[in-house]
């Protein structure tokens, strides 16, 4: 329903972009399906509550419970604009599909649990500054990464988060070989190779968090860089983003 919402009414889609992928097909179905228990997988992970201080607990898991959704979501939305822009059903196509799909799966606990420990590190630094150390934070830090470090958390997520976007950008970059058998005008080509840098970009930030973490390890710079290094998705999408509007612009200009 959703799917078919998106493409009656093309939210967030390039008008000019000749859609050939109109009928769902059985990939996507699947696809969806998969998403569909990725989302679920977040919720049942989660435990009923049935005293008050564990529905309290349950409410704090809403913000990082929202932050897996929206990247879920994102991840779901390029999916989507792939298959409806491009329509391909070859076994190549198929094979990419379904390694994002094992990657999507595999991640949603890991992504959860980043997600949570951010919440719990941003709720510190408030209650901090208010009312001094929290003795509290510190007990519940300490569990959540019992066994473990933030700098293995970041490559582990790094690792995880980019290989999803390196597979999208695999599947850009096989359409755009095939744009003479697939008809792509100019103004579609560029799309697709838009599509390519995007994810690219994209797979670039947590490759380099990764990095910052497995060179500095479990010091105060290789968490600091590890994880700050995700701020520079705002200034490099921005860019990117009005550098291809820009010059995307002047091609429909040309193309009158």
């Amino acid at each position: 329903m959703i799917r078919e919402s998106l493409k009656n009414h093309r939210i967030g889609m390039n008008k000019e972009f000749r859609f050939r992928g109109e009928e769902t097909s059985r990939i996507e179905t699947l696809s969806d399906g998969v998403f569909a228990l990725a989302i679920t997988l977040l919720l049942i992970s989660a435990t009923p509550p049935v005293t008050f201080y564990q529905l309290e607990a349950f409410a704090k898991d809403l913000v990082p419970f929202a932050i897996c959704i929206a990247l879920i979501s994102l991840v779901w939305y390029e999916h989507f604009i792939f298959f409806l822009r491009y329509g391909f059903r070859n076994k190549y196509i198929v094979f990419l599909n379904i390694v994002l799909l094992f990657i999507v799966l595999f991640y949603v606990y890991p992504l959860k649990f980043l997600a949570r420990l951010l919440v719990v590190l941003f709720m510190n630094f408030i209650h901090i500054t208010r009312h001094g150390n929290s003795q509290e934070f510190w007990q519940e830090y300490s569990f959540m990464m019992e066994g473990g470090t933030v700098t293995e958390l970041m490559v582990i997520y790094g690792l995880g988060a980019a290989s999803i976007f390196i597979v999208l950008t695999v599947m850009y970059h096989y359409a755009f070989k095939k744009a003479d058998e697939l008809g792509l005008n100019e103004i579609e080509r560029f799309d697709t190779r838009t599509s390519i840098r995007t994810n690219l970009l994209m797979a670039s930030v947590p490759v380099l968090s990764a990095i910052f973490a497995a060179v500095f390890g479990d010091t105060r710079l290789g968490q600091m860089t590890s994880g700050f290094v995700y701020f520079l998705y705002t200034p490099l999408m921005f860019i990117h983003g009005a550098h291809v509007n820009s010059t995307r612009k002047k091609l429909l200009e040309n193309n009158k």
